[in-house]
């Protein structure tokens, strides 16, 4: 059986490996991007949709306290994903070079250790943080007794014990994607989303469960997204193969290395959270938290959509770096900077018009905290266009494995940056010193990615593009 199977993926591999290979290196470039682009990026809006769901459902049902409850576990989020992405981010960079050098065995021995190694740190990180709990909570903010903090223990003890689930599927996800099949990549985190709206109606609005309903039914979507996703590396499309030998696990540090932006960007992001609900809860209260939540959570879809458009880039730079084609990923480039700038204006004209929909969406009838709300939006929507462009080069810098440079974006507009404008701001401008930290720190990254840009191509040029 061994043989027949070896004997299989021969002969699939013969002659032009595959047609989503040869799409890749040798499409045409505005075709291609939006192949892999539109449905990458639909399917993270679709992933950033059960935040959303979850905060519409919390915030009508529930209340504003639960909304805070849900948002004071962000960064217990921040901190899983940006694991996840770490690994995950750099494996498939790396095995999607791989396949662009034909090299599948080795591909697949990556991809065998990358999910390997990610179960084994998400379910140790989350032990730890389950059997210290109530740690955990005074560490979120969540106080030291009273309803906000019992709403936020519900939640958390349904995410920590199911955590390995959230990393699982969008790792699927991303190893399916480098195999040249974007759309069936992009179907796992709509199945999540579309099973999250269905279980958030039926556990939190029908059965009045609260957060332990929205925990509940994010965990099961994500399983399901899982399910259907895991078929793909045995069926006769796929091209990872069973490898004779995993070898050695350096490169999974050199993986996690390409990808470390990505743990830097989310554990960064958690933190700024974190430190946003603290002042937010000294300055106004929970009334604060719970309108930074609505704004936080409606803008994450604008994010997501924008993050999905920059990282369709990765995985086309990283194949046409493996085949030698430079002009090519120049072209990628300048495709995904012209359509992420683009959509990111369109989010800040939007918010622009329309400021107050997002609290009456989330809180109805609320009139404190949509006025909190309104002021956080006005203030938030400089970020889009900004951040549109920020997030292309660092998925730029990604792909062609500058993992310097990527790391150095990732943390400047995640946390050195905001963490800046959260100190000096309010000192400035008062309360709206805080709103405008994001957006602020959006502006400077984007100054700061620019000269990496320019000096990696310097660098590049000088070495005769062999890099």
């Amino acid at each position: 059986m061994v043989l027949t199977r070896k004997v299989a993926n021969s002969e699939r591999r013969s002659g032009n490996t595959s047609e989503a290979r040869e799409d890749m290196i040798a499409g045409p470039v505005g075709k291609t991007f939006l192949r892999y682009g539109v449905p990458w990026a639909l399917s993270m809006v679709a992933t950033g949709s059960a935040a959303v769901v979850d905060g519409i459902f919390v915030g009508r049902f529930a209340g504003a306290q639960a909304l805070a409850a849900v948002n004071l576990a962000a960064p217990i989020w921040c901190l899983v994903s940006g694991l996840g992405f770490t690994l995950v981010t750099g494996g498939s960079v790396l095995a999607g070079r791989y396949m662009g050098e034909g090299r599948y065995e080795e591909a697949s021995a990556l991809c065998i250790k990358i999910f390997m190694t990610l179960l084994a740190l998400i379910a140790l990180t989350c032990g730890i943080m389950y059997a210290r709990l109530e740690d955990v909570l005074t560490f979120l903010g969540a106080g030291d007794g009273g309803k906000l903090r019992g709403l936020c223990r519900e939640y958390l003890e349904i995410v920590l014990l199911c955590c390995p689930v959230f990393p699982l599927s969008y790792g699927l996800s991303y190893f399916i994607r480098v195999d040249g099949r974007p759309l069936l990549a992009s179907a796992g985190p709509g199945i999540a989303a579309g099973c999250n709206i269905l279980l958030d109606a039926l556990l939190v609005g029908y059965a009045g469960m609260s957060v332990r309903g929205a925990a509940l039914a994010t965990v099961l979507a994500y399983l399901a997204a899982c399910l259907a996703l895991i078929g793909h590396f045995f069926s006769a499309r796929s091209r990872y193969i069973r490898p004779r030998r995993l070898g050695g696990w350096k490169e999974v540090l050199g993986a996690a290395w390409n990808g470390a932006s990505e743990f830097v960007n989310e554990v960064s992001t958690g933190f700024i959270v974190l430190l946003f609900n603290l002042m937010l809860m000294e300055s106004v209260g929970s009334n604060g938290v719970a309108a930074f939540t609505v704004v936080a959570a409606a803008s994450l879809l604008g994010m997501n959509l924008l993050y999905g458009i920059g990282d369709s880039l990765a995985p086309l730079v990283s194949v046409n770096r493996g085949a030698k084609n430079f002009v090519r990923m120049d072209a990628f480039l300048r495709a995904a900077l012209i359509t992420a700038f683009g959509t990111g204006f369109a989010f800040f004209l939007v918010l622009t018009c329309f400021p107050e929909a997002l609290a009456d969406l989330f809180l109805p009838g609320d009139r404190e905290t949509a006025h909190i709300a309104r002021s956080f939006v006005l203030a938030w929507r400089w970020v889009f266009p900004l951040a549109a462009l920020n997030m292309v080069l660092a998925s730029y810098f990604t792909g062609r494995q500058w993992a310097a440079s990527s790391m150095l974006v990732a943390a400047s507009r995640s946390f050195v940056l905001p963490l800046i404008m959260l100190v000096v701001l309010p000192r400035l401008l008062g309360d709206q010193g805080i709103f405008y930290a994001t957006s602020a720190a959006e502006g400077l990254t984007l100054c700061l990615a620019a000269a990496l840009f320019w000096l990696g191509r310097r660098r590049c040029s000088s070495a005769g593009r062999a890099c």
